[in-house]
């Protein structure tokens, strides 16, 4: 008889916990404070905005008595950012428990609305609104200009999630023995708040020190062009160094640090979001797959007829065990996946870069740039359905090994096993053999010699025709034979290689020439696109060296200066009323007249008026 695993006794006694969690108050109601916690991020949110400062000082906002005031807080700048990519991914990771909880609203409370059913996308959008209103306080507070006032409050706002995070956690968990696994699920979100309530206390000390000493505080803007890209321009402009072949150890080197690339913070955000997504998902699937199974268990028993014997409850065992330790290798693989994305992500952006990338174009640029809003959170939801398929597949595997080699083996049958697997093994051999002999009769029987001794390979031209055409024609029908397997085998092939790379989807799953056709796809590639566009080192270094260029002009300008461009301002005017008085319905056309002169009829006052305003 086989042991049951481990995981089965958590959740043991499922009668006991509901009796134990009804005695239990709560004092603290996690999806009500999700909801009140709207009025303080709503409050925060609108202080921050008052103090932002708008950047162009519109006609319209000369009416109000606010001035500048009330402009729009960026919470997080996805396309050229490079600074605070740790902190933002912790804010990200805070939300991360929440955001998970979107995907199961049929099973939280957190989302309790009374809705009809056609009605449910609409309660899954004002869901999604008001998580990102919760946490966005974390964001503003890490991207404004007003450090002392965004680091106070961001620190306070982070210590009160996390304390009411930590207290709903704590409480009544020593009584329910059966959701030892969920209580491990909010940990990453704790860790992540834990982390920005650090860094806003950091932020906080510094800035009232740089007060305390009367240092000028800098406003930390992004520059135009960051340091790691001036880095490559230069790296670009050296000398090429001479290529030397790796040696063994740099050959099988995972991972190559390069001091040229940085990663922006969407995918830092991305990486943080799809691991903690991930583990979340894996606690889930080891507390829910035990019930699930039970289930299984008495509906298979029910509708099949089977009495509960031993050999019945011996596979039952073992479906349940493959499906446990399949767990494992599932979640590792998806592991390995976030970080060959982020490998993925480098390579293509340096291929952009250099411009021999292959990449397709996804279309017109609104579809491109929409695909790249959409890349963080396709990213999630791809990982998470890959990390299901390969659950299934590793499943499957388990279960082919378990019944046609270990079952046997144990029962005495290993013999019959070996014979099996024997004949298999002689089959696959002889076809193998086969493609061989074809390649090497090709070689030195079909193909002609090399035209010169340093020739690598020998020309594709033909020799012993009649003897190629008598080989092609008796082989011909043992090809139509092996087609019907090696079609099985593509088959097969394409199903494992689509449910292995389901979540990559920096690969195309479609072929050549229908990768348009892959959402999945076409948001990676926007992704690229949008980056390659607002990131190129190049361009970037030319914009900075013509930004440079204005402020010197304006710092060396002295007196001579300022008198001749004013000259030239007085001359350009001169010039301008002689064109528009000989031309008067020239006026019509300047772009601060076209709007006028659609409400008011032609005439020679409205003219004169509009020559008049052109003139001041």
């Amino acid at each position: 008889m086989e042991s049951v695993p481990t995981y089965e006794i958590v959740t043991a006694s499922n009668d006991s916990n509901s009796q134990i969690s009804s005695t239990c108050s709560k004092t603290i109601r996690i999806e009500l404070f999700v909801h009140y916690s709207l009025i303080p991020a709503v409050l925060i949110t609108i202080t921050l905005s008052y103090l932002q400062r708008q950047e162009k000082h519109e006609k319209t906002i000369e009416k109000t008595p606010l001035g500048k005031r009330f402009g729009i807080v960026v919470p997080v700048n996805f396309i050229s950012s490079y600074s605070n990519r740790w902190s933002y991914g912790a804010a990200c990771g805070a939300t991360a428990t929440t955001v998970f909880l979107l995907f199961f609203n049929e099973y939280s409370n957190y989302f309790n609305f009374v809705a009809p059913t056609w009605a449910k996308a609409l309660v899954y959008l004002l869901s999604a609104l008001e998580v990102g209103m919760d946490y966005y306080p974390f964001f503003a507070c890490l991207s404004t200009d007003r450090r002392l006032v965004g680091s106070t409050l961001g620190f306070c706002y982070s210590l009160c999630w996390f304390c009411v995070q930590l207290a709903d956690l704590l409480q009544c968990q020593r009584l329910a023995h059966t959701s030892v696994i969920l209580l491990f699920t909010p940990i990453p979100s704790l860790a992540c708040c834990l982390f920005l309530v650090g860094r806003f206390l950091q932020l906080l000390i510094m800035t009232v020190l740089s007060i305390y000493r009367q240092m000028e505080s800098k406003d930390e803007e992004e520059p135009l062009l960051p340091l790691h890209l001036t880095n490559y321009v230069r790296h670009l402009l050296q000398p090429a160094p001479e290529t030397n072949e790796q040696n063994a150890p740099q050959r099988w080197k995972i991972y190559t640090w390069d001091m040229h690339f940085k990663f922006p913070t969407r995918i830092i955000v991305t990486a943080v979001l799809c691991l903690t997504c991930l583990y979340n998902f894996v606690l889930v699937d080891l507390f829910v797959s035990p019930k699930a199974v039970k289930g299984l268990d008495r509906w298979i028993l029910g509708t099949v007829n089977l009495s509960y014997s031993d050999q019945t409850k011996g596979v039952l065992l073992r479906l349940r065990a493959c499906w446990f330790y399949s767990t494992f290798p599932s979640a590792f693989t998806s592991v390995i996946f976030v970080l060959h994305v982020l490998a993925s992500y480098r390579k293509e952006m340096k291929k952009l870069y250099k411009g021999d990338s292959d990449i397709p174009s996804t279309g017109r640029p609104a579809v491109i740039l929409a695909a790249s809003i959409r890349y963080t959170g396709n990213q999630i939801a791809y990982l998470l359905w890959g990390y299901f398929l390969l659950h299934i597949m590793f499943f499957l595997i388990s279960l082919i090994i378990t019944f046609w080699f270990v079952v046997p083996i144990k029962e005495g049958k290993g013999t019959l096993v070996l014979q099996i697997f024997g004949y298999a093994v002689l089959g696959m051999v002889i076809m193998i053999a086969v493609i061989v002999a074809q390649i090497l009769a090709a070689q030195f029987i079909f193909l002609q010699d090399k035209i010169s001794s340093s020739d690598k390979n020998k020309p594709l031209a033909i020799n012993n025709r009649r003897g190629f055409q008598n080989f092609s024609y008796f082989f011909m029908f043992y090809s139509a034979i092996l087609g019907f397997g090696a079609c099985l085998v593509r088959v097969l092939f394409n199903v494992l290689l689509g449910s292995w790379l389901l979540a990559r989807i920096d690969r195309p799953l479609f072929p050549k020439g229908y990768e348009g056709a892959d959402i999945g796809y076409s948001t990676w590639t926007g992704m690229l696109q949008v980056d390659l566009y607002h990131t190129h080192p190049i361009v970037l270094s030319f914009c900075h060296i013509l930004t440079q260029g204005v402020k010197s002009r304006k710092h060396h300008t002295g007196p001579d200066v300022l008198q001749d461009c004013g000259n030239k301002q007085r001359r350009a005017k001169w010039h301008l009323a002689y064109t528009l008085i000989k031309n008067p319905t020239l006026i019509l056309y300047r772009k601060s007249n076209v709007c006028h002169s659609r409400s008011y009829p032609l005439s020679k006052d409205v003219l004169h008026q509009l020559l008049i305003n052109t003139l001041q």
